[in-house]
């Protein structure tokens, strides 16, 4: 790859970038547009149309979309960049032109970048429920951008054509295509099914743009020189990371196996300054698939990750911090406003650092604008990372776009605890998003806990009081916190859920 196409995006202490992509290539070699573009793709409506690449220095640029035309010349470092008006949604196909090059079949319409570890990368071929949705194939006014890495696991070492792509530029490989059986069964499955339903609903195209990779930790997503201003993770960059205790153990393990033929025994390894980048350091995945990606205007960001940051409590705690930091860098980074981020909660699985991880997702959406969190606490298996019921967290994921994204306010979102007062015969508690009430439940209803100031807590008796609200009785005299669904993978299954069949998602509150 030409070297001067290597590195686009400059910020402090950090190069960041572009991907190689065999669409975007003059077939004269003097012109490049950046990676994700390519034919098939969709730009995003009502958002000025940013067009970027490089060439050499001073090279004059004809770019056409449709029937506008700039001309610009490159800069003295052989970049350059348009930006043509918004445009509104539609199905009439563009073609774009730069020089010698063209792109065809180009619509205008919604665009999602859908983000995380392997759960979001789940296939959807894989899903529980493939068979009913495959009926709905092709739909080529649905775009998918996804982008494939090397494999994680590889006990004998990289070969040398994977040592080839362990940098940020040739990390992620990715082409535009539209949806068809054969797109769409190996696409995410979180990931198609929401854009399937935003198309179903908006009736406008819908591109996704897919840039997961299984076993990711979230400081891996997150840029570099926010890691090293954080005095949480600056040690990551500053010792041996192969022997930094604080790294998640798998991460250190499979590096060591990766580059087994090309590491020294013994040689420290620190990330972003050795000749192969492993993919699990600080910053790689951001680096490599996500800062690419500036200055193309999209939607939103649908985000499902957490799995790898529940090893320990201490994983745990540092997400906290990690997590709401992580939004405000992308929205930062992105300079396009506070734009909507969708997370998926993490559902029930047998881990006992999984309420704590639930618990400051929940916060993350209470406390950060424009955040919305799908919960999940009624879905997963016990024993089973990696569940095949995604078509509900798809679905669920949309209604929350289309409720909070797209204006249908007449749409519920998931209940959520308005108030608790004591009354002297017990704990009230107020919920909002019931619609017309929780539906009933025959017996007890299971998952509240309430605790003194000691935080011990005991199992409370709960009772409708009226549809939107419960009783909650307890042993505890002076009560000072409850908690409801603190369980790793609950049981008996909770059974709160509104009008709309969605579930009271757990929670800690004082």
């Amino acid at each position: 790859m030409n070297l001067f196409f290597r590195y686009f995006f400059l910020i402090p202490l950090l190069i960041l970038p572009f991907e190689g992509n065999s669409q975007s290539v003059s077939t004269n070699g003097l012109v490049r547009l950046a990676p994700v573009f390519g034919s098939h793709m969709v730009l995003q409506q009502d958002k000025p149309i940013n067009i970027w690449g490089e060439a050499e220095a001073g090279t004059p640029i004809h770019v056409q979309l449709g029937q506008e035309k700039i001309l610009v010349k490159t800069d003295r470092r052989g970049k350059w960049k348009v930006e043509f008006p918004s445009r509104k949604a539609s199905f009439s196909p563009l073609s774009l032109t730069v020089n010698d090059l063209r792109l065809e079949d180009i619509l205008i319409g919604e665009v999602w970048l859908c983000s995380g570890q392997s759960n979001m990368h789940f296939p959807l071929k894989n899903m529980q429920t493939y068979k009913t949705v495959v009926d709905q194939l092709p739909n080529p006014n649905l775009r998918l951008y996804t982008q494939t890495a090397i494999r994680l696991v590889a006990k004998e070492g990289y070969t040398e054509k994977e040592l080839e792509r362990c940098n940020p530029q040739e990390f992620f490989h990715a082409a535009w295509e539209p949806s068809s059986v054969a797109t769409a069964s190996r696409s995410s499955a979180v990931a198609w099914l929401f854009a399937d339903r935003l198309f179903q609903k908006l009736n406008v195209p819908i591109g996704i743009i897919q840039v997961a990779l299984g076993g990711s930790a979230m400081n891996n997503w997150m840029p570099p020189v926010a890691l090293m201003a954080n005095p949480a993770t600056a040690s990551l960059f500053q010792k041996d990371w192969l022997g930094n205790e604080s790294v998640k153990l798998a991460h250190r393990e499979r590096a060591r196996d990766a580059f087994q033929h090309v590491l020294k025994p013994g040689e420290p390894y620190f990330p972003g300054k050795m000749k192969y980048r492993w993919m699990a350091e600080p910053g790689f995945l951001f680096e490599a698939g996500i800062a690419p990606l500036k200055p193309m205007p999209f939607r939103g960001v649908l985000w499902y990750q957490g799995e790898s940051d529940t090893d320990s409590p201490a994983l745990v705690s540092s997400a906290s911090t990690l997590f709401p930091s992580m939004i405000e860098e992308w929205r930062k980074y992105f300079e396009i406003g506070d734009f909507p981020f969708i997370f998926i909660q993490l559902p029930r699985f047998n881990n006992e650092n999984w309420p704590a991880f639930r618990e400051l997702q929940r916060r993350t959406q209470a406390e950060l604008n424009n955040t919305q969190m799908v919960v999940t606490i009624d879905l997963g298996e016990e024993k089973e990372i990696h569940p095949k019921d995604k078509q509900p967290i798809g679905e669920r994921a949309t209604r929350l776009a289309l409720k909070e994204v797209y204006g249908f306010k007449e749409l519920l979102g998931f209940p959520e605890l308005q108030k608790w007062t004591d009354n002297g015969q017990g704990l009230v508690l107020s919920f909002t998003e019931c619609g017309t009430g929780f539906l009933p439940v025959e017996g007890e209803i299971p998952g509240f806990e309430v605790a003194g100031r000691d935080s011990i807590f005991h199992r409370a008796n709960a009772k409708f009081l009226d549809s939107h609200t419960i009783l909650l009785n307890s042993s505890v005299m002076n009560p000072e916190h409850i908690r409801y669904g603190w369980s790793a993978f609950p049981q008996p299954a909770l059974r709160l859920f509104n009008s709309d069949n969605l579930p009271l998602g757990p929670f800690w509150v004082k």
